[in-house]
């Protein structure tokens, strides 16, 4: 009598299992990972085309696993995941182009108008050392929205805030220097770097002439120095609307880094 299909398929104890790629949990999870992130309208077709992508590109069996904090939103904190793709889906309806690049001055505009946050609360996010501004002054916003959702979350559910500025006084220094020190010293460099004599400049000789100033500027200063430079359509940054609140950026951010290192002795 011939077996039944039922009897030709049945599993029985005798059968070799198949074994798992080594680290089959781990592209998984970068495969789940990137679907919540995309939300393709044809789930099939997406996911075949993502894993023909990854065939051709490398075996996902040998290539490095990324470390295990790349997956903890994912894993053991799904309400941060949650808030990293609406905060990364937000900065996409500004992306009329879709790039995936927005204007760093723009991305602080969003937190404060999506997510609540107020003014020196958005600038500590974009003073932290996760954040990566180009040459042409733009984020890559949906890696920044995963770097900053903690901070996000912290501030939400938290509610905390700086103390206001006023706490310095008027006579304040900033790196050894007054306010009206500061800014004419931050005039001269734009001026040496503005051969043309323009009023502006393009934002990578913005950023350089920062980077090479003689005012010990500490990577937090030029993070948050770089990131509220406007730029204008063509890609330039008119320095001396940006001199006129230099000197209250660079207070932010020494707050910053005072809560920095308390919130590091507290852990």
């Amino acid at each position: 009598m011939a077996d039944s299909f039922r009897d030709r398929t049945r599993a029985t104890r005798y059968q070799q299992r198949q074994a798992l790629p080594p680290n089959f949990a781990q592209v998984l999870k970068e495969y789940t990972r990137e679907v919540l992130r995309e939300q393709p309208s044809d789930v099939l077709a997406w996911s075949a085309q993502y894993f023909k992508k990854l065939a051709l590109e490398t075996d996902p069996l040998l290539a490095q696993q990324p470390p295990p904090e790349h997956y903890a939103p994912s894993v053991e904190n799904p309400e941060l995941e949650v808030m990293s793709m609406k905060i990364s889906k937000v900065f996409a309806t500004m992306d009329d182009r879709n790039t995936g690049l927005l204007y760093s001055h723009l991305v602080q505009r969003a937190l404060l108008e999506a997510f609540g946050l107020s003014k020196a609360q958005s600038l500590y996010i974009l003073s932290c050392e996760y954040v990566n501004i180009n040459d042409g002054g733009m984020l890559d916003y949906r890696q920044f929205a995963r770097d900053c959702v903690n901070a996000v979350y912290y501030f939400q559910s938290t509610g905390y805030e700086f103390a206001d500025l006023s706490q310095y006084g008027e006579d304040a220094a900033v790196h050894g220097l007054s306010k009206a020190e500061l800014e004419d010293e931050l005039l001269r460099v734009f001026r040496g770097a503005d051969e043309e004599g323009l009023g502006r400049l393009p934002f990578p000789i913005y950023r350089d002439a920062l980077i090479n100033a003689p005012l010990q500027l500490t990577q937090r200063d030029l993070n948050i120095l770089y990131a509220v430079a406007e730029r204008t359509s063509d890609g330039y940054v008119e320095y001396k609307k940006e001199v006129d609140h230099s000197y209250e950026l660079l207070l932010h951010s020494d707050t910053f880094s005072s809560f920095d290192a308390e919130q590091a002795q507290q852990q």
